[in-house]
């Protein structure tokens, strides 16, 4: 996405496809690290999941507006901005797991 922001042309429009296509692997990844461990709640945390998903209803009006503001290039610092949020979630929850492995271990 920072790739996009910049507005480098080609380069710009490949990371731009390029993201796309990788977020395809995204929801189901944070769905299962979003459920795990959660023993008997499972059922109601996956619902929950389910429920929350709110970025397609208010990140494109964002967008917009900051692309009617500025330009669109700068309208993808929005989407930059959710998926540093997702990467921190992701690490996060890989510590976790690491952690309650190594404790289950020894």
């Amino acid at each position: 996405m920072l790739l996009v922001v910049m507005g480098l042309g080609t380069v710009s429009v490949v990371a731009l496809f390029s993201c796309y296509f990788f977020m395809s692997v995204m929801f189901p990844t944070i769905f299962a690290l979003g459920i795990s461990d959660l023993g008997t709640l499972t059922k109601k945390g996956s619902s929950f999941l389910v429920m929350a998903v709110a970025g397609g209803a208010f990140c494109p009006p964002l967008m917009g507006f900051i692309a009617d503001s500025f330009n669109m290039a700068v309208g993808f610092l929005i989407p930059l901005v959710c998926f540093m949020f997702i990467c921190y979630f992701g690490v996060v929850s890989t510590r976790k797991s690491i952690k309650s492995n190594l404790t289950t271990v020894v």
